[in-house]
């Protein structure tokens, strides 16, 4: 068989295995048996007979009144500031993708899908060079710590020593983000850690996010006197978010060189012979002794002879 016919129907079986035992493990980890969507709609049913017998509203009313609230409630979409479209295009072009702002008009929709087509390939290749760089960094750091250190004249297996610490680095940083999210967004230690491996590993699911906007829970009080300041400080923000786009691109170049170093580790790896001295029985049957050569010479000639 032909081998790249054969990695691939390896992989592909890999891969549907993997997909369809994650999935079960999902399954019995994740479902509560509780219909979230059934809860909604009891809850909605008793605010409105509740409404009904205090206010005697009719069900247009309600219905009005509700979509008003919700919408209301609901988390208001950020402005499209320079600043937090060129959040939305880094989102885009590194295929993270949170969701929180997306385009809503058709121009700005075909606009997305003409930046993103150029945008992925371009980023893509900046973090494969940035994460060659830095796997690269490690290889030689390597190399001259055991020849000047541990005074081997040739190190073995360099790349594979890199690819392990390049991922415990990678898993210090996300430990160490995660701490610090803790403390700044008053998460717990596993949704810090949660948020900045969805975000690192370019999936961003978006259900937790930094200076995320909160909905308005209240139309009184000192809520709503804090959010209307905050309309008024949006400048102050800006060089948190500057740093902290820098900090997650560095984040990114980081896990696409881990990525890098363990792809050329499992090269390096490769499975050898067995037996480094034996010859494999496909060599043995065209390596002939020389009695073979001889008999083979001999016949030669007398074919030589008989033709003349």
């Amino acid at each position: 068989m032909d081998p790249l016919i054969k990695a691939s129907l390896l992989r592909t079986f890999g891969f549907i295995f993997w997909v369809f035992l994650s999935t079960w493990v999902f399954v019995l980890v994740e479902d509560t048996e509780k219909d979230d969507r059934k809860e909604k709609v009891e809850l909605l049913r008793s605010l409105y007979h509740s409404m009904t017998l205090k206010y005697n509203m009719t069900v247009e009313d309600f219905n009005n009144f509700s979509s008003v609230a919700y919408e209301a409630l609901s988390e208001p979409k950020p402005r499209w500031s320079f600043f937090n479209t060129f959040d939305f295009v880094l989102q885009a072009v590194t295929t993270i993708g949170y969701g929180y702002i997306t385009p809503q008009t058709a121009a700005g929709q075909m606009l997305c899908i003409f930046v993103s087509l150029l945008g992925i390939p371009i980023t893509m290749l900046t973090l494969k060079s940035a994460g060659e760089l830095i796997a690269e960094l490690a290889n030689t750091i390597v190399t001259r710590f055991e020849k000047k250190i541990l005074k081997k004249e040739e190190p073995q297996k360099v790349k594979t020593k890199s690819a392990v610490i390049l991922f415990s680095f990678m898993v210090l940083l996300i430990v160490g983000n995660g701490l610090l999210s803790t403390l700044l967004q008053g998460w717990t230690f596993v949704q810090g850690v949660y948020y900045w491996f969805v975000t690192l590993s370019t999936i961003g699911f978006g259900d937790y996010v930094i200076s995320r906007e909160t909905p308005i829970i209240n139309i009184t009080g000192p809520k709503l006197d804090n959010e209307l300041d905050d309309l008024g400080q949006a400048s102050s923000k800006v060089v948190i978010s500057i740093v902290f786009i820098l900090h997650t691109l560095l984040g990114l170049c980081i896990v696409s060189s881990v990525l890098n170093a363990i792809m050329v580790a499992m090269e390096e790896v490769k499975l050898r012979p067995r037996c480094p001295g034996c010859v494999p029985r496909k060599t043995q049957d065209l390596v002939q002794t020389p009695k073979q050569l001889d008999d083979v010479n001999m016949t030669s000639l007398s074919t030589e002879n008989v033709r003349f």
